[in-house]
């Protein structure tokens, strides 16, 4: 959530398109708006949340849980590319034509995945739907243009409402789809969700007047990444079965190597990337994006390791059989205490700089995790168990973007904070294939099905290795100054 409000510190300022309408002053109509735009952010973060609800019940059907990671990576890594380009496409097109024209994409991807009869149109469809990655920074940007000063903090408020609200439901309400009808209802649901979203959107917010044109806008640097990292993890997901030196494996590495290179050389020759790379070359900005990506590949997959842990067959010696539906209730404690984290980040970060938020919330992280490895005997203890790993989770992540927006000029705050954005949703990606394969390290395959299922072995290793990152993140923490993000936070609270 600290991240969020990093985001928000860029979008609130002065406004790059203007709607055509005078702003909704009250009434009736600001409700409407807000409605609109908190309706969309909930498609948007359910499409996020539904997946891990159907884990199970898609590994059944296509066998293989690298094949589920899929699901997962390409969304999140398109999503990355789709808010990388959202503000600069808000500003051409204006961001209420940019929002609709997401939400159509999440529509048509919703519903080839639903009615896909193959893995290729099913993995197609949800590559489609991540263009919806661009949702909330367009919500943020509505708002602002939309709302008279004075409703303006309400309407974003309301907007990360949203963001916890989809994410729920798709673990919840995407359970009970699973549980009660197929897994495909929840592609379908995800669609109704948009559709009612661009109807609100196109009946009551303002249309958006497009800015003047600006510098010439880097498209190559704001999106060459999205290939080039699928490019570098398909030897990862497929090398130990095609082989090391196999021709296909060589032949992805190499190309997402080049794609990366450049894509580093298009970004540092543009005066205005989209994504500016030179500013990794500030310390304090480069530490707090590495820990980011560390967390993000790691303690971020919490969710995509325990609801498959909680849906496994018992007969896999490690997995609880429960159903979807009780593995998403299983998960709600977990969110609260992410929730409550976030401000007590944001206290212990005011008084004794972010550098002890971090090393804090990365030893409570650690122990969350290591407990599971002992206590997962019931969702009782796992809930217990994730409660401690989300609470450190966020504690860790929370501060870094108060540390690396203090660690830049006022007036590159927005490119910071986008950047830290992209950062985050493309390591989670790397994260959940990265996870899915070392799940895949290990399988037992069910009686009578071509079904294969982690095996406790393969969960152990996988938690391990998230054990690892966590403490790399946390000694990381330690290279930054011991103050890094008090004046940022002292100020941000006195104004609050």
């Amino acid at each position: 959530m600290a991240e969020i409000g990093a985001e928000i510190g860029a979008e609130t300022g002065p406004p790059r398109s203007v709607a055509t309408n005078p702003p909704a002053a009250s009434g009736r109509l600001f409700w409407l708006l807000i409605l609109a735009l908190w309706l969309a952010e909930v498609t948007g973060s359910f499409e996020t949340g539904m997946i891990y609800a159907a884990q199970r019940a898609v590994t059944d059907e296509f066998g293989d849980p690298v094949r589920v990671g899929w699901l997962i990576t390409s969304y999140l890594i398109v999503g990355a590319g789709a808010a990388a380009l959202a503000g600069r496409l808000g500003d051409l097109l204006g961001r209420r034509a940019v929002m609709l024209a997401i939400l159509a994409c999440g529509i048509a991807g919703s519903l080839l995945s639903a009615a896909g009869p193959t893995y290729a149109l099913v993995l197609t469809g949800r590559c489609i739907q991540g263009a919806t990655g661009a949702i909330l920074p367009l919500c943020i940007g509505l708002a602002r243009e939309s709302l008279p000063r004075d409703k303006v903090p309400l309407g974003i408020g309301l907007m990360f409402s949203g963001a916890s609200v989809g994410t729920v439901g798709g673990l919840v309400v995407g359970g009970l789809l699973v549980d009660h009808y197929h897994w495909r209802a929840v592609f379908l649901a995800s669609a109704v969700f948009g559709a009612m979203a661009a109807l609100l959107i196109r009946l009551f917010v303002p249309r958006s007047v497009p800015a003047a044109a600006g510098p010439r806008t880097d498209w190559v640097g704001g999106v060459l990444f999205v290939p080039a990292i699928l490019a570098l993890l398909v030897p990862i997901s497929y090398g130990p079965v095609w082989g090391a030196l196999d021709w296909r494996t060589l032949a992805s590495a190499a190309s997402g190597l080049v794609l990366l290179g450049v894509w580093i050389r298009v970004s540092l020759r543009n005066e205005n990337p989209l994504f500016d790379v030179r500013l990794f070359a500030n310390r304090q900005v480069a530490v707090g994006n590495i820990i980011t990506a560390l967390v993000a590949l790691g303690a971020l997959q919490i969710t995509l390791i325990f609801s498959l842990m909680l849906q496994a067959p018992k007969w896999t010696g490690i997995g609880l059989g429960v159903s979807a539906t009780v593995a998403g209730l299983t998960k709600m404690p977990s969110s609260l205490a992410s929730m409550a984290a976030g401000p007590l980040g944001g206290w212990i970060t005011a008084r004794g700089g972010g550098r002890m938020t971090m090393v804090i919330g990365g030893v409570l992280c650690c122990a969350g995790f290591a407990l599971s490895m002992v206590i997962h005997d019931t969702p009782v203890h796992l809930a217990l168990v994730l409660f401690v790993a989300s609470f450190g989770t966020t504690t860790l992540f929370c501060a870094g973007p108060t540390i690396i927006a203090m660690a830049v000029p006022h007036d590159r705050t927005s490119e910071a904070a986008g950047m830290t954005t992209v950062v985050r949703q493309a390591a989670m990606g790397i994260g959940a294939q990265m996870v899915s394969v070392l799940l895949a390290t290990d399988t037992i395959r069910q009686p009578g099905s071509s079904a294969h299922y982690p095996t406790a072995w393969a969960f152990m290793l996988t938690i391990g290795v998230v054990i690892a990152l966590c403490a790399a993140a946390a000694l990381m923490a330690l290279l930054l100054p011991r103050n890094a993000g008090v004046q940022q936070s002292f100020r941000k609270v006195s104004t609050a």
